[in-house]
């Protein structure tokens, strides 16, 4: 049991955190397959003897590459939409106040409700109790 302790008392709080952050990376690099054939270099062959091997037509990163452009080119598109339409929403709501929008939203021209107003006026009755003991707590040891 000595030894234990011991062993555990000479371990140093650098040492703990260096092996759980290698321990992290090494999770971390196989989740996202960081030493997987996607970081591999693509090079274009020179020598005549490499060239004789090269398969004619596109690439898979050729393809890749289209993909990303076309979808890139959809959501542009989509946003430019979306934009169009909010903008033709904040045109069309233009007639009316935005305070007057939220205040017909949240109901704020009705009454409020008596048993809201009793409650609230029990939590401002009670904050001011708390308030005051500890006020007439130390009036009472001053005198």
């Amino acid at each position: 049991m000595k030894r234990v302790t011991s062993w555990l008392q000479s371990i140093k709080i650098k040492q703990i955190i260096t092996v759980f952050l290698v321990g992290l990376t090494f999770l971390v690099g196989s989740a996202f397959d960081i030493h997987g054939n996607q970081l591999q270099a693509q090079a274009e062959a020179i020598t005549p003897e490499a060239t004789q091997y090269k398969v004619e037509g596109r690439s898979e990163g050729e393809v890749k590459v289209d993909r990303i452009k076309d979808n890139a080119e959809k959501s542009a598109k989509l946003l430019q939409d979306e934009g169009l339409n909010i903008k033709n929403r904040a045109a069309e709501g233009k007639g009316k106040n935005i305070f007057e929008n939220i205040k017909e939203k949240l109901n704020l021209d009705e009454p409020i409700d008596p048993g809201t107003k009793k409650a609230g006026e029990q939590l401002i009755e009670a904050a001011e109790d708390v308030v005051k003991a500890p006020q007439k707590a130390l009036n009472d040891i001053s005198k």
